[in-house]
């Protein structure tokens, strides 16, 4: 798609490196839309819980005893501390350590201790849990902070029409990566969607694609990228099997859902790519990759040892994780590995635009997505 009126720099500078602006996205921009949690096989146990944070919104979704999904705050209804961290199984209650008041996986209040003595006439129906909202789609988990925010199949919209031949529920996860990324989270979304830096950064480690061919849609808030291979390249002899339905000549499938999830498909891989802001200046990257299940019975590449993982990997698991790490020893521009090419890239971005004396320039046809992208971002926090 053309947007040759709009081929400008829409967010200025402090838009990436003021701690105000951040705090501004949190709670205008962040708290009002669906946050990706995790998969459906995290809640495959009543009780098994995952800890969120949407915004200003920290959120707790879990499986209840009926097999159903459900969102809450995550916040004691006492005096407000927070009940649950990280991720796991509660069994059949949520305890607040505090003062050990009890809840149901309903969210009901069920237990105060001293209940009679210190809390004559309390009425425990109206302090369960404050609900938040929670959807399921292609096995991925997404909650909401508000309880009467929209339908999730309102906000994704067209969306799923536009995505490739990929069935992720009849997959496995083969790599779960966490990185950290010393730049604000704008800049790795929209290092994800320029396509111009295809034809130079990643022309060695994407050489197999035909950038020229790219193209690009915005669907509602959305937005969607396809690249195809260069004419008579497969990915039929890769580490990882052609996934099953998928043709072997699909090139790479690009998407994100507003503002800071996004999607990627290979005809071998398929992975979540979830950008979550830590700071104005910091963001976390957590990527899960899944395959066709033919995948575990090929031979992995060995992880790198404790001692030799780069600094930017917080974390990192699964049979074929280290197809997404390479020792630290290696220069990430003389890597030939996307992700630490893109790393580099986005953490060199933010260091530029910290300098008193920055600015950023004209847009090239290709990097059209970042306008787009942005007015979307003021729609919401204004400049």
């Amino acid at each position: 798609m053309s947007m040759q009126s709009e081929l400008r720099q829409l967010l200025p500078v402090e838009a990436y490196v003021s701690p105000d602006w951040f705090r501004r996205e949190q709670a205008e921009l962040f708290g009002k839309h669906w946050a990706f949690v995790g998969m459906a096989e995290d809640f495959m146990r009543a009780g098994d819980y995952r800890c969120v944070q949407v915004g200003r919104h920290s959120l707790v979704v879990l499986r209840d005893k009926e097999g159903g999904l459900r969102a809450f705050h995550n916040s004691c209804r006492h005096r407000g501390t927070r009940l649950l961290e990280g991720s796991g199984n509660v069994g059949s209650v949520l305890t607040c350590f505090y003062h050990n008041w009890t809840y149901d996986l309903a969210g009901r209040l069920i237990g105060v201790p001293q209940e009679r003595e210190q809390f004559p006439g309390l009425d425990k129906s109206c302090l369960g849990l404050r609900p938040a909202k929670v959807a399921a789609w292609k096995g991925m988990v997404f909650a909401h902070g508000e309880p009467d925010a929209g339908p999730f199949e309102a906000w994704l919209g067209a969306f799923p029409q536009k995505l490739g031949p990929h069935d992720p529920e009849r997959m496995v996860e083969v790599a779960d990566v966490l990185y950290r990324v010393r730049a604000n989270w704008k800049i790795v979304v929209e290092n994800f969607i320029d396509g111009y830096h295809l034809f130079h950064l990643h022309k060695h480690s994407l050489g197999d694609g035909d950038f020229t061919r790219q193209r690009w849609e915005p669907t509602g808030r959305h937005w969607t990228f396809y690249r195809p291979l260069k004419e008579g390249v497969t990915h039929d002899k890769l580490l990882l099997p052609v996934i099953a339905g998928v043709p072997s000549n699909f090139g790479a499938g690009a998407y994100v859902l507003f503002p800071s999830f996004c999607l990627y498909e290979t005809a071998t891989y398929w992975l979540t790519f979830n950008v979550i802001p830590v700071e104005a200046g910091l963001s976390h990257v957590h990527v899960r990759t899944r395959a066709d299940p033919r995948a575990l019975e090929r031979q992995a590449l060995p992880m790198p040892p404790p001692d030799q993982m780069p600094a930017h990997i917080i974390a990192a698991k699964g049979p074929h994780a280290s197809m997404r790490i390479l020792p630290k020893d290696v220069h990430p521009l003389e890597s030939n590995n996307v992700t630490l090419e893109d790393v580099y890239a986005c953490e060199a971005m933010q260091a530029g635009l910290e300098s008193a004396g920055a600015a950023i320039g004209p847009l090239s046809r290709h990097e059209s997505p970042l306008p787009f992208f942005q007015r979307q971002v003021l729609d919401h926090v204004a400049a």
